[in-house]
């Protein structure tokens, strides 16, 4: 009788090709080697059509931050002339115009969030739910695909936000 060590020597022989997967169990006392079928979207995202609309939706999301952006680089600049150059405050207050800044970032990212939510409630979700019909693929196996590219970094955001369960509740689904 072979140690389980020596047994998984001996099927050592019989491991597939590179890429490939089995599952070695043990059933009425010897190991048994059966193939395993990896999910399409584990591994990524391999059709191009999809892959460009996610890139399309990941890059309209991203552009949701350029105006917030600008705008609270504006503010903070003027608040700072109003300040130090017409309030007359020196370098002795220098610390109010980090705080200024902290606080105009801080509304910045909330009004990023919120351009970005109204975007994918109003375009992305729906791309989604009919890109995951028409492909016969749930809304989790999709995301999981999106899980696994990096540079879906932003839509991979809204995504862990959004509830498939509820939504379809409320629509009926």
């Amino acid at each position: 009788m072979l140690t389980p060590y020596e047994e998984l020597e001996f099927l050592a022989d019989y491991i597939p090709d590179e890429g490939e997967a089995i599952v070695v169990m043990r059933q009425d006392g010897e190991l048994r080697c059966e193939p395993v079928q990896q999910d399409d979207f584990r591994a990524g995202i391999d059709d191009a059509e999809l892959y460009g609309r996610l890139v399309q939706a990941n890059e309209r999301l991203n552009a949701q931050g350029s105006v917030p952006l600008w705008t609270a680089a504006f503010v903070l600049m003027l608040t700072g002339i109003v300040l130090y150059r017409w309030l007359g405050l020196g370098w002795g207050e220098w610390y109010l115009l980090p705080a200024v800044g902290l606080l105009a970032l801080f509304a910045c990212f909330h009004w990023i969030r919120s351009r970005q939510s109204q975007l994918f409630d109003a375009e992305v979700r729906p791309m989604l739910i009919r890109e995951s019909m028409v492909r016969q693929v749930s809304i989790y196996g999709l995301i999981a695909g999106i899980r696994q590219h990096a540079e879906f970094r932003t839509l991979l955001d809204e995504l862990v936000r959004w509830e498939p369960a509820r939504d379809r509740e409320s629509r009926g689904l």
